[in-house]
């Protein structure tokens, strides 16, 4: 038999959850965006500084020297980002269980988001937490470490994932 749990019990239970998700920043794969300070040739698949600066750059330099704004490379690799409000668990004791077994190595946190956020998460290659009291993880990346999971009450209107993340560069 299937319990009915009326909507209002969800609108406290999402209201109470907000009072406890912090900010992070996404990081996204970075875009190569052609140098607004140099002039580059195109020649053959790569594209490389001619080491001339093109008049209006934000930063002149002389020619034959290296662009000093892409170090003469004719790109800058921009990385994307975005803000989103998610629930942060900073210790393995207090990991909400996805049902699974899963390998945790150190230095893991987990979050929890509305579904709304799936699709930034899902393209991300870094979260970086902004916490204050966890000085070991300020201004940290962390990478995605597996698939995100469904998390909460299918009668809830808002949904959310769970998502583990590891501490980049960490094995």
């Amino acid at each position: 038999m299937a319990i009915s749990i009326p909507s209002s019990v969800f609108e406290v239970y999402n209201e109470a959850l907000l009072l406890f998700t912090r900010p992070a920043t996404l990081v996204y794969p970075a875009k190569r965006e052609d140098c607004p300070n140099c002039t580059y040739s195109s020649f053959g698949t790569r594209t490389k500084s001619i080491s001339v600066y093109t008049d209006g750059g934000p930063i002149p330099f002389e020619r034959g020297m290296p662009c000093p704004y892409c170090n003469g490379r004719g790109y800058k690799e921009i990385e994307a980002t975005t803000d989103i409000e998610c629930r942060i668990y900073w210790e393995r004791k207090y990991f909400i269980d996805v049902g699974i077994s899963i390998d945790r190595p150190d230095m893991m946190i987990q979050t929890i988001s509305k579904t709304s956020d799936f699709d930034k998460i899902n393209k991300a290659n870094y979260l970086i937490p902004h916490y204050g009291d966890m000085d070991k993880y300020v201004n940290q990346k962390f990478q995605k470490h597996g698939q995100s999971y469904p998390q909460g009450f299918k009668q809830n209107k808002v949904k959310y994932f769970v998502t583990f993340w590891k501490l980049a560069n960490q094995n």
